[in-house]
């Protein structure tokens, strides 16, 4: 009889253990998902069009369809240095393709806050940025921006209309 419950109690113990490493095993699964799911944009800056390496084909495929209608080819340096809040950097390039087909505009926004910090004039194909001042004055530090596009379809009575978007993002040094 002792052999008996002896023999019971090993396997009501295999069962429970069984059990225990299932639930461990289901608990890391989850927090495995949890961990790999993308965090939500805790600065207000819309993820549509935020391109990055960890996203670029998702928007690609998103996008589908309109690829080719809002497509555009980026010309711009994303390391950005001013030698204090009030100064221009004079390493801030933005262009316009000649091989693009709309006119942008882009704003400089915060990462962290979602602030525009520069609103740029509407770029026609070809047109150059060297150099921007921000329309804020920054203190001296290292700052995390997104460079957020709009390519624009002029309509017939000379307003524009956006076709898409997509951002990209920068790092902003303010010296001193």
């Amino acid at each position: 009889m002792s052999e008996q419950k002896d023999t019971q109690k090993k396997k009501t113990g295999l069962v429970i253990g069984v059990v225990i490493g299932v639930v461990i095993i289901a608990l890391l699964a989850v927090i495995i998902y949890l961990l790999l799911q993308k965090k939500p944009d805790e600065g207000g800056i819309p993820n549509r069009g935020l391109i990055d390496n960890s996203n670029r084909e998702e928007v690609v495929d998103a996008v589908g369809d309109k690829v080719a209608e809002g497509m555009f080819e980026c010309k711009m340096t994303t390391s950005w240095t001013f030698e204090d809040g009030k100064a221009t950097a004079k390493d801030a390039y933005v262009a316009n393709a000649e091989g693009n087909t709309h006119t942008i505009c882009f704003d400089v926004v915060d990462e962290a806050t979602g602030e525009i910090w520069y609103q740029s004039p509407f770029m026609k194909v070809g047109d150059e940025i060297h150099g921007i001042k921000l329309d804020k004055e920054l203190p001296a530090g290292e700052y995390k921006a997104v460079v957020q596009y709009k390519l624009l379809n002029e309509k017939e009575d000379g307003t524009y209309e956006e076709v898409s978007s997509a951002g990209f993002r920068v790092i902003i040094t303010v010296l001193k």
